[in-house]
């Protein structure tokens, strides 16, 4: 009976889904009585169809360049970290074989799949245990992967996704740092160890370095001229949104004139003569050759993957879902049982695993809202934002064709340049990282320079009580890092799904008053059926 139920519900949903996507396809006609049947195209009359594909044409061409540069990025990381089984080619399959499928089956069209630096550390770490048990990876790494497929479908199944609300923003917050400590450092640490390598001269290791702080610092230049006076807004923020994309052309013209001027020669991305995976293996594996135990030991792995992919989908969504101006709601389980099933199938491929970008959502979300200044106060206010799902289907289509299509590009780029380009996602997650901020003014900052905005100002609490909550932080992302290095690395997902329940305590214990709670952390609205007015 409750399989009927179930079959039932989803079939549903799925044919909610199916109409929803077909009337933005197809919009319904108006026939006049004697008027022959004709689309019509007038000023202020624009098909829904029309206008969400209008405004999807600058929004697919802003993500296309801002998505694809991070994948390669990863593309280079897992290279380097899983020794040449996994790579770009994968992660950009990946990215579009996914996404495409999430685009049309998902019910927030507005979440972007792609790679994550948690996801991708994980998988590192998958390797690096492996590599010490004398384990087949892509055995183990598919067989992961479909445990992990069906504790996120029980997950939908079961709606858990409403455990979501329980995680506030010191879970957000502490687990982004988590993030993009990890760029920054792994990054840096790259660079470094070519120093300590015999193979490569010290000569070849400083220009590396060179190349890598040029795109680093191209990069935050680029950024930064949002902020600055010159020149119309619109094309400030154009320029400032385009800074991964940018900076990664002038990291490769001045590796390419040391390299003309100089006789440097960089290491490269490498990818694959072909269409083919980069390690020598098939496409699909060979699930049933895999010996049991390394499927009932990939079965002990698989609990940590999906807190982390559980994590990274959930937190995204919901702040995508509380952007301003959105107007369909949240569909947490149905997401989540799609991306169960898109989990299952790069696991089988040997892909690897994606979700929920919180980077790219947002910036979709951004590119599609419509602002007017508001008359009484002289400040933008959002009126609306177009919510389509053209702009993820026809973007993950064309990072697909990239494959083909810019590949004489893509294998000139410098892994050096993908190392400063890397270290800037990790400093571009920081900014506006309130905790990060705390620790800042906590440590360095003079009290008395406090922003006068701040909550502790405005709301009365002292400083003593600022330390005391950014101080559990800093002790739950030193334990979660301590833990991601030490022999029990597969448990720091764990650790991380962890953050809720220590705030939790903490509240509980009377280490903070419930006043002092609110002003620090204050809880947002994360019910899954919540719609906003």
């Amino acid at each position: 009976m409750y399989t009927l139920v179930f079959f039932l519900r989803w079939t549903f949903l799925a044919s909610q889904l199916a109409g929803r996507f077909l009337f933005e396809i197809f919009p319904k006609p108006t026939r006049a009585a004697t008027v022959p049947l004709r689309l019509t195209v007038r000023s202020g009359s624009v098909p829904f169809f029309l206008r969400s594909v209008r405004a999807s044409q600058a929004s697919v061409f802003f993500l296309f360049f801002a998505a694809l540069a991070p994948a390669i990025a990863f593309g280079a990381v897992l290279t380097s970290a899983t020794a040449g089984m996994l790579g770009a080619t994968e992660v950009i399959l990946a990215t579009a074989v996914g996404g495409v499928a999430y685009a049309v089956l998902c019910g927030q069209p507005m979440s972007i799949l792609a790679s994550t630096g948690s996801v991708v550390t994980y998988t590192a770490i998958l390797y690096q245990t492996c590599v010490a048990q004398g384990l087949p990876f892509f055995g183990t790494y598919a067989w992961t992967g479909i445990w992990t497929s069906i504790i996120l479908m029980f997950v939908a199944v079961t709606s858990s996704s409403n455990l979501v609300r329980f995680f506030t923003k010191f879970t957000d917050e502490t687990f982004a740092a988590l993030v993009a400590c990890i760029f920054c450092v792994e990054s840096a640490k790259k660079i470094i160890m070519m120093f300590f390598n015999s193979n490569i001269s010290s000569t070849l290791a400083m220009g590396s370095a060179m190349v890598a702080v040029v795109t680093l610092g191209a990069a935050i230049a680029i950024s930064n001229f949002k902020r600055s006076p010159y020149g119309p807004e619109g094309i400030r923020n154009a320029i400032g949104d385009f800074a991964p994309t940018i900076a990664v052309g002038v990291g490769v013209y001045f590796a390419q004139f040391l390299a003309s001027n100089y006789g440097f020669s960089f290491e490269a991305l490498s990818l694959p003569d072909s269409l083919a995976p980069t390690a020598n293996r098939p496409w699909i594996a060979d699930l049933a050759a895999v010996p049991n135990n390394i499927k009932l030991m990939s079965a002990l792995a698989a609990p940590a993957c999906a807190i982390l992919l559980y994590m990274d989908q959930n937190i995204t969504t919901r702040l995508v879902n509380n952007s301003e101006g959105l107007k369909k709601p949240g569909a947490y389980h149905l997401d989540m049982f799609w991306l169960s099933l898109i989990t299952g199938l790069t696991s089988i491929c040997g892909l690897p695993w994606i979700c929920a970008s919180t980077v790219h959502s947002i910036t979709h979300v951004k590119s599609l809202t419509d602002t007017a200044k508001d008359p009484s106060t002289g400040r933008e206010k959002v009126t609306g934002v177009t919510e389509t799902r053209w702009t993820p289907l026809i973007l993950n289509l064309l990072i697909g064709l990239s494959i083909v299509c810019l590949k004489p590009v893509l294998v000139q780029i410098p892994m050096c340049v993908l190392s400063g380009l890397f270290f800037y996602l990790g400093l571009a997650a920081m900014r506006g990282n309130e905790f990060l901020e705390r620790v800042s003014m906590c440590l360095i900052t003079d009290p008395n320079e406090m922003p006068k905005t701040h909550p502790l100002v405005t709301g009365g609490a002292d400083l003593g009580t600022l330390k005391k909550f950014t101080y559990m932080q800093i002790i739950c992302l030193g334990v979660m890092w301590w833990v991601k290095g030490s022999p029990a690395a597969m448990l720091f997902p764990i650790l991380i799904a962890a953050l809720g329940p220590v705030r939790i305590v903490a509240g509980k214990a009377g280490w903070f008053t419930q006043e002092e709670l609110n002003l620090l952390d204050e809880q947002v609205e994360t019910d899954p059926g919540y719609v906003k007015a």
